[in-house]
């Protein structure tokens, strides 16, 4: 008894007309009859009940039916089980990743998710936290790395990867550049220049809230559609923005520094948040590379 002839049984098991059953199996109908006269005869069973008219399972028949479905199911899995292990599926990562998310600490958790240099494919989109965790409640993403905690959820897997001080990225040819930190009323009248599409508001409003709470009175806004422009909106002289410290690359454009507030107090994380119920090889792997980077000795 082969597989074969076990697939070409449920054909005819499920059309019960030979004609019908040789048509779908793209054979010819004398064929068919043979292959089934050949299957009882290694079984030592008659598994249809045939007339001029009517064809019809025995109860051989139906009980064949049942456990063929179940063999060519297990077949089928263990053929796909060594396709797998044979040429593993590359797959989709799709990821939400807040404006200011450190590029290098990408890079390294990215690596090594798949077994050959291709990689996965990702698909990167621009997330704040409360939108990138309803996506992700949607399973339009399969993780997101934003700069606040969300809310306890039980579904939500949540790790904060590393947190880094708020300040502020400041011409080099400014007079607030002799300064080793930046207080809120230091900023006084400097027009500040925010991204048009801040990957986290929240993170925005709240430290404006903090410097003004601190004396701040600011200066006109100015937006900018990059975290490169704002650095180079910065540089020309033109405003100051707020940053952590790996947003300011010295040299890159010239004439940027960063410095530290002095009297308020605000750090950032980053963290990376998924679905607990995910079992999917990719988002484990990711979550298993963000889970080592945090156990790395400093």
């Amino acid at each position: 008894m082969e597989i074969r002839q076990l697939r070409r049984f449920l054909v005819l098991a499920e059309e019960l007309h030979f004609g019908k059953a040789a048509l779908r199996l793209h054979i010819a109908q004398p064929a068919l009859s043979q292959e089934l006269k050949a299957l009882e005869r290694s079984l030592g069973l008659r598994l249809l009940d045939r007339t001029h008219n009517h064809v019809a399972l025995t109860e051989a028949g139906r009980r064949l039916r049942e456990e063929a479905e179940r063999i060519i199911q297990a077949h089928d899995a263990a053929l796909t089980a060594m396709e797998e292990i044979r040429s593993p599926p590359k797959g989709t990562l799709k990821l939400g990743v807040a404006v200011g998310v450190a590029y290098p600490l990408l890079a390294e958790l990215l690596r090594g998710l798949a077994p050959d240099e291709s990689g996965p494919d990702v698909d990167i989109k621009v997330a704040a936290a409360r939108e990138g965790v309803l996506k992700l409640l949607d399973k339009e993403f399969d993780a997101i790395f934003v700069h606040a905690v969300p809310p306890r959820d039980e579904r939500l897997g949540v790790l904060t990867l590393e947190t880094e001080p708020m300040g502020v990225a400041i011409p080099s040819g400014s007079p607030l550049a002799r300064l080793a930190a930046i207080g809120p009323t230091d900023l006084n009248g400097q027009p500040l220049i925010w991204l048009q599409r801040d990957g986290d508001p929240d993170v925005r409003e709240h430290v404006l809230g903090l410097m003004m709470d601190g004396g701040l009175v600011p200066g006109p806004h100015r937006w900018s559609p990059s975290i490169a422009t704002t650095m180079s909106l910065v540089a020309a002289g033109l405003g100051v923005s707020f940053k952590t410290p790996h947003q300011v690359v010295p040299g890159d454009p010239p004439g940027v520094v960063w410095r530290p507030f002095v009297g308020v107090s605000y750090p950032v994380p980053t963290v990376l948040v998924w679905l607990r119920n995910d079992a999917s090889p990719l988002t484990t792997q990711l979550v298993a590379n963000a889970r080592r980077y945090v156990a790395k000795p400093p």
